[in-house]
């Protein structure tokens, strides 16, 4: 506590030789078997200040897609990649994560801040830290964040549900069934929204 247009634009068939950004690991390398990590080295072998920026940052999506073994990689990278880029949006942002996941909140919230200051539009940042202001009893400021965010990213369900379950909190039903109704604007199946709203409707809602 995450709708698309598309167009068709005529191009020219060309093969592409960029080396990717983020390395592609197979199914079976995502799994955290025993502390199994896959390896990975900067390209090209004289290190640049963007080899280890997208490292950290190759190392990292590993972690968000399960493999909690490149934790402390991960996070020795990104301190790393921050000290050369002290205002990478990006970056604070997933030091932010890493430390949110370990319980460090008040760093969490610190990191958040300084990536939003740099990149206002920064979706992550500004949904996990709503989460973390939620918690705290922040309902002003976790509204706010989300609501940026929501109307940024519509698309976005989780941002709006949180919108919604926080509405219903705090008293106010019909603002929570507005945003269950966009949310379902973008993904009708959502068994969660569609609950919700069958709760709204029905007066006296449970919220969770």
């Amino acid at each position: 506590m995450p709708s698309s247009l598309s167009t068709d634009v005529a191009h020219t068939e060309v093969t592409d030789h960029r080396i990717r950004r983020r390395p592609k690991i197979a199914p079976p390398r995502l799994q955290d078997i025993q502390g199994t990590l896959p390896r990975l080295v900067p390209f090209p072998s004289q290190k640049s200040d963007d080899d280890v920026r997208d490292l950290a940052l190759a190392w990292e999506s590993l972690v968000n897609s399960g493999m909690t073994a490149a934790a402390p990689e991960a996070e020795q990278l990104l301190r790393s990649a921050a000290e050369k880029f002290s205002n990478d949006a990006v970056v604070l942002s997933a030091l932010g994560y890493s430390a949110q996941n370990k319980g460090e909140l008040d760093r969490a919230r610190e990191l958040y801040e300084k990536a939003l200051a740099v990149d206002a539009m920064l979706i992550d940042a500004a949904t996990n830290l709503g989460a973390i202001e939620a918690n705290r009893g922040h309902s002003r400021e976790a509204l706010k964040l989300w609501e940026n965010a929501f109307l940024r990213a519509p698309g976005q369900s989780r941002i709006g549900m949180n919108i919604a379950r926080l509405f219903c909190h705090t008293g106010q039903p019909a603002k929570a069934r507005d945003y269950v109704l966009r949310v379902l604007e973008f993904n009708p199946d959502l068994p969660e929204a569609k609950q919700l709203l069958q709760r709204l409707n029905g007066g006296s809602p449970k919220c969770d």
